[in-house]
């Protein structure tokens, strides 16, 4: 099978990934010839697709499916009318999207619906967290210690009716996938999301520490939430565990990135695979399986001889990956290494149990701060 991925950035890597994983080959187009998933889909086409570029259309048509693997308006809207005009199978539901690509309207149907979600400015109690309603992930999020410190930003704010202000919770947070068609949905291993200074997302860990009824839980809510959207497609839910509940942060009715491949390498399934399914064939082709595996995703740098972990915002300006097998005695690795051995990299590693990963991810670290 043949799959077209619209964007090269950490959404196209994952795809491009799990493309090969599953055995498909990956078209990759994007305008900016020097994007991470260059380095790794088996043909990358280099073009304009909002310009109707004819190279890139003709790439397009070329596969079983198109995958947009990017938050661009104007590039998702150039793909959906490309391949509703030439007739392409679209692994993107643009009326899911436009739903939860804003945090008030997603907020609203929380509310709406009885979702348990963190409680909006100014109920709740302080901290609390701000973040633009357009963006996803932690883009622009900003930590307020105090209601007077959320009323000074909001004064200075150019467009204050744009930003979300909630409750900060203290608790794991905690992903998990939806695939489906409204009557027939799946959801996948749950994810935990391990977050750097700045609220971005630097590790993820699967399988997770929570009990069957919390997972059981979790995966009513993520059907109860794709079926609320009438998602035809693929979807993710970050939720909190407060101690009290699981509340909704998020959703985003997209491919994600980072937690598809820790849940390929834990439990053996593969969320391109089954997209591929349900958007060329209408249905699910294989039976759900756990290979009962620990798996970890996570980002590292190294600059002037000093190694750090970071979250995903290390990686925008990463070029063209290489993957490589066993760097430093990491499983997978994709990386952006530059001529002084400095670099930036995906690390993603599994073991039968969490004492032989973490052990693992230690002598990796080891290495990595001891390379000439």
């Amino acid at each position: 099978m043949k799959v077209a991925i619209i964007g090269g950035k950490l959404q196209g890597t994952e795809a491009v990934y799990l493309a090969s994983a599953c055995g498909f080959e990956s078209i990759l187009i994007d305008s900016n010839p020097n994007v991470p998933a260059a380095g790794l889909a088996d043909r990358f086409v280099c073009g304009d697709i909002t310009a109707s570029d004819e190279a890139v259309i003709a790439a397009m048509m070329e596969a079983d499916f198109v995958l947009p693997a990017n938050e661009n308006d104007r590039v998702l809207e150039a793909v959906c009318r490309i391949c509703e005009e030439k007739g392409l199978p679209l692994a993107f539901d643009k009326a899911a999207y436009e739903i939860t690509k804003s945090k008030k309207k997603s907020d609203r149907l929380f509310l709406e619906n009885g979702i348990p979600a963190p409680r909006y400015y100014p109920d709740g109690k302080a901290p609390y967290i701000m973040k633009p309603s357009g963006e996803s992930g932690s883009a622009g999020v900003t930590y307020a210690r105090s209601k007077e410190e959320v009323e000074t930003f909001l004064a200075k704010c150019t467009n204050p009716e744009n930003w979300i202000v909630q409750e900060y919770l203290e608790g794991p947070s905690y992903s998990i996938e939806v695939i489906g068609i409204p009557g027939n949905y799946r959801t996948y291993a749950v994810t935990q999301i391990h977050m750097d200074q700045f609220y971005d997302c630097c590790k993820v860990t699967c399988p997770c520490p929570i009990t069957k009824e919390q997972e059981a839980k979790f995966s009513i809510l993520g059907k109860k939430l794709a079926q609320l959207v009438k998602l035809h497609g693929i979807m993710d839910v970050e939720v909190i565990d407060d101690g009290e509940d699981f509340k909704v942060l998020e959703i985003d009715a997209r491919i994600p990135s980072q937690t598809p491949i820790a849940v390929l390498y834990a439990s053996g399934i593969n969320e391109l695979s089954e997209l591929a399914d349900i958007i060329v064939k209408g249905e699910f082709m294989t039976p759900q399986c756990d290979l009962g595996r620990f798996s970890v995703y996570e980002h590292y740098r190294r600059e002037k001889d000093a190694v750090v972990q970071e979250g995903e915002h290390m990686m925008s300006d990463a070029g063209p990956l290489e993957k490589r097998i066993d760097f430093c005695g990491s499983k997978v690795s994709l990386l952006d290494e530059k001529e002084n051995g400095d670099f930036c990299g995906i690390f993603v590693n599994w073991a039968d149990s969490k004492e032989k990963l973490e052990a693992q991810r230690e002598q990796i670290l080891r290495n990595l701060k001891t390379l000439p």
